[in-house]
């Protein structure tokens, strides 16, 4: 069963600086196993953060939704299991030449990381786990 964030939780969330979503993003997405995209009929969006073409990613369905608005608002967000994350997207987004935008909100970007970064930390976390 999906985890659906409460009110309080949406709030505290986006209240958090970019250095804290991320570190909420990694614990969330190892807990959960998903990783949260926004997709049309074109395939997955992209967003320009720090001179990168960016793949922004959330840990929950509710805080990719808030993005679904204007130029936007035909997309869906989308679940990628995190291991299918890091056995295909990775390297995927690596040849692509993308960078991960975690976690944005309406001040910028959250945190820009390379993919195999993101998939190193993951890949840290699940085993401390």
């Amino acid at each position: 069963m999906e985890y659906q964030l409460t009110t309080e939780e949406l709030s505290r969330i986006t209240a958090l600086d970019a250095e804290q979503r991320y570190a909420y993003f990694i614990q969330a997405v190892v807990d959960l196993q998903q990783i949260w995209i926004l997709t049309d009929d074109e395939g997955f969006v992209l967003v320009s953060a720090e001179d990168e073409r960016c793949v922004p990613v959330w840990p929950h369905a509710e805080l990719a939704e808030q993005w679904i608005e204007g130029e936007w608002s035909h997309c869906t967000a989308q679940a990628v299991d995190v291991e299918t994350w890091l056995e295909k997207w990775t390297s995927g987004l690596n040849g692509d030449e993308l960078a991960i935008a975690v976690l944005p909100d309406t001040d910028g970007p959250g945190v820009v990381v390379l993919p195999e970064e993101l998939a190193d930390t993951l890949m840290s976390e699940m085993q401390e786990d």
